[in-house]
């Protein structure tokens, strides 16, 4: 057999291979060798500390704040829609505020107010008149309990009841659990004679739970009429969370930095009517059904914006090592990270804007084929996209021309992002990481909607949390049964709060 000839390049091909080969070996060990030293550089996690220890070294009375709690949700400050409300319905408003009064005397002699629609408006006076001032947020109102279901509470829903160290009632959590912890504290700071750095207002709405039009609303208004500009604002809108976060153990505050925006467009789908025994080929149920899936099928896209990634660096150091060596590494890892966000549901409202089909409606008896068929589907809008933009995605999502889009009301936009770099998210951070030893602290997007929106005219930086903690189980009491705020977290919200103002720049 006749030997095979080798070329003298062949020798040199193999050989390059092989240095090839070994170089993209080489610059995977060090790519990885990088990637494990950012996992390994993050920071220590915070330590953690006894639970009231906060309220305990601030003097803070938790059981006196419970009880005043207690006393607040006794008032049914309920915010009922519009023709729905008994007669009578503000009087429990009235009682609220002469409580108030009556229960913070000494920041109320510190602190003029005005009564706007039954929404107040605090104005404590700064020492320093070249700061700008400030505004601090909760509401009075409450939602109605769900017909039927008072029996289903532990505790009547309005009695304020303290049992098995908890305050339970309608709003102890959604929002009078945090305005009474604000009062609290700055009861205390007044009855000391304290005087905050800047002038503080504080902005207690009576219509949140409806939009707060009439209410915050016209304050912001007021405020921009009298030509006043905020340094901050800070609402309700992120809570400490405990256990909710998959793969984080320790607690997680999350500051509400942005605030998505809401939409809901109505699908209008058109057939011939007539007889259930002889249908057309299109009906107009069939062609809204086909619309609906066709928009939901039409996913707006999903990326990861600043305030996400900042999130997910956060909280890398509470993760597993696998998953820490992807958060650390998001500059290679960030597609990888998103595909996986997706899958839930929770994770993926971060990312895009959401579709949610929320009415059907068509027909009127089991023979007859409607002439038309309606559908509303709400979308809650990520803050790099706009109103019109979704209008424009779902028209482009139909392909059917009997099926008309239109929107059901104005909607609104979401907000913008407020400023993570500057003094005054850096001092809110600190405040609680002192507050709340052991917490990590992170921002996020705030899928719901609150009041502090109207004041983005006036300030560029709005700030949405309160310093209450929720377990997973905690989540279904929101809006729910059985509202419930702890003894101890009502102690640690005031001392929150009282080191939050104390040591304001």
């Amino acid at each position: 057999m006749r030997a095979r000839h080798r070329e003298p390049g062949d020798a040199v091909t193999r050989k390059h291979l092989l240095i090839g080969a070994g170089g993209i070996a080489a610059a995977i060990v060090v790519l990885f060798a990088v990637m494990l030293v950012r996992a390994v550089s993050l920071p220590p996690l915070p330590e953690m500390a006894a639970r009231g220890t906060e309220a305990a070294a601030s003097g803070a009375d938790a059981m006196t704040a419970a009880r005043h709690l207690a006393q607040a949700i006794r008032f049914a400050t309920i915010s009922y829609q519009e023709g729905s409300a008994p007669e009578g319905a503000d009087a429990p408003f009235a009682g609220f505020h002469a409580w108030l009064e009556a229960t913070y005397p000494a920041f109320h002699a510190a602190a003029p107010r005005e009564n706007i629609a039954n929404s107040l408006l605090y104005k404590w006076e700064g020492a320093d008149p070249c700061l700008e001032p400030a505004l601090m947020m909760a509401h009075m109102d409450v939602v109605p309990i769900a017909p039927g279901s008072d029996g289903d509470w532990e505790q009547p829903p309005f009695s304020g009841a303290i049992e098995g160290g908890f305050v339970w009632g309608r709003g102890a959590i959604d929002d009078k659990g945090s305005l009474v912890a604000i009062f609290e504290a700055v009861e205390r700071l007044a009855a000391q004679g304290f005087k905050p750095a800047r002038t503080l207002y504080f902005a207690f709405g009576a219509d949140e739970e409806l939009g707060g039009e009439k209410g915050n609303a016209e304050i912001a208004k007021l405020m921009q009429a009298r030509g006043i500009k905020l340094a901050w604002v800070l609402d309700e809108g992120g809570v400490i969370t405990q256990g909710i976060i998959p793969g984080v153990e320790p607690p997680v505050a999350l500051i509400g930095v942005a605030e998505k925006g809401s939409v809901s467009i109505e699908l209008l789908a058109h057939a011939e009517g007539g007889h259930s025994s002889v249908p057309p080929t299109d009906t107009a149920i069939g062609r809204l059904a086909r619309a609906v899936v066709e928009v939901e099928e039409h996913q707006f896209s999903a990326a990861m914006d600043d305030v996400t990634r900042r999130q997910l660096v956060g909280l890398a150091p509470a993760m597993p090592f696998g998953q820490r060596l992807m958060l650390a590494n998001l500059w290679l890892t960030e597609p990888l990270v998103v595909g996986s966000m997706i899958g839930s549901p929770t994770l993926a409202a971060q990312l895009r804007t959401t579709i949610a089909p929320t009415i059907v409606s068509g027909g009127v008896k089991t023979n007859v084929l409607p002439a038309s068929a309606r559908a509303v589907v709400n979308f809650r809008i990520h803050p790099k996209d706009t109103i019109a933009g979704v209008v424009a995605h779902v028209r482009a999502a139909i392909p059917d021309a009997m099926v008309d889009v239109g929107k059901t009301s104005d909607g609104r936009e979401a907000s913008g992002v407020s400023n993570l770099d500057g003094e005054p998210y850096r001092y809110l951070v600190d405040a609680i990481a002192q507050s709340f030893p052991g917490t990590l602290v992170a921002p996020t997007l705030t899928r719901g909607g609150t009041d502090s929106r109207f004041y983005l005219p006036i300030t560029a930086n709005v700030f949405r949390f309160i310093p209450i903690t929720l377990t997973p189980e905690d989540q279904s009491r929101f809006h729910g049964t059985n509202e419930r705020v702890s003894v101890a977290d009502m102690g640690a919200a005031v001392a929150f709060y009282e080191r939050f103002i104390r040591g304001m720049p």
